[in-house]
């Protein structure tokens, strides 16, 4: 039986998502605890991958399990035993064929950036201290020239090992929504790696007057790397919502309240 999970994570901890040598990933973590209440070594699947440190409040995984095993688990079982910084948040029964990556059209980050300072938000935003340099206007110039781009070569990590770089913008936008508090909101069918740090740094870049507009358009043209490129802190970043096609959870039912 396909079954799916929505969850939650905060990312401070971890190596991010992906399982990797040496251990330390929320994918290890949630495939450890599920083998130890199901008696059965798990393999789980994300809806994608976020890197150290970043967080997310909707993540989608599948797994299959035999229906012995799921008599098993359930959400107060999975939290019980997952550590605070993961919760299991909704467990239900998806289509046979339903694939927590490939079936998502929809995926939105925030980025939050603080000026001024505050310890209980030391994880969760990049705190940059000094308001008086920040240019909203030129933030959301760079926003608006990112919601007409369609490829994304200039805002990925190297060695990313991806066969193409193009992306549907959704949203793109920075809000301003209390003095001190910025975010830059962003949504798209898919993202390259290190694309959204990558593009909040060439907006701040550009709203620090340290980069022309002009050039940041000719590298996009070009594909080439923006210059002055700035991969913002990852504690920012988090991954918001994921959807999917009405066709595909239409046929979700909550199983293991």
């Amino acid at each position: 039986m396909r079954i799916g999970l929505e969850i939650s994570y905060d990312g401070t901890s971890f190596l991010g998502w992906q399982k990797q040598t040496g251990g330390g990933t929320v994918q290890q973590v949630l495939e450890e605890k599920l083998s130890i209440l199901t008696g059965t070594s798990m393999n789980i699947i994300g809806c994608g991958r976020t890197d150290t440190g970043v967080h997310a409040k909707q993540f989608y995984v599948h797994l299959d399990l035999e229906d012995s095993a799921l008599e098993k688990i359930n959400l107060y079982h999975l939290n019980s035993i997952l550590p605070w910084d993961i919760s299991v948040n909704r467990m239900f029964q998806a289509g046979a064929d339903f694939h927590s990556r490939f079936d998502a059209n929809k995926r939105k980050y925030i980025y939050r950036l603080q000026t001024r300072k505050n310890p209980f938000l030391r994880n969760y935003c990049y705190h940059f201290l000094n308001e008086s340099r920040i240019q909203f206007n030129r933030l959301d110039e760079i926003a608006r020239l990112i919601l007409q781009t369609h490829d994304f070569s200039s805002f990925t990590k190297s060695n990313s090992g991806l066969n193409h770089f193009e992306c549907k913008i959704i949203e793109s936008k920075w809000l301003n929504p209390e003095p001190g508090v910025y975010e830059y909101h962003i949504a798209a069918n898919r993202f390259v790696r290190g694309m959204v740090r990558l593009i909040v740094g060439c907006c701040m870049n550009y709203s620090l007057e340290k980069i022309n507009r002009e050039t940041i358009l000719s590298q996009i043209q070009a594909k080439k790397q923006i210059d002055k490129s700035w991969s913002v802190p990852a504690q920012g970043l988090t991954l918001e919502e994921v959807g999917y096609p009405e066709e595909v959870t239409s046929s979700w039912i909550d199983i293991g309240v």
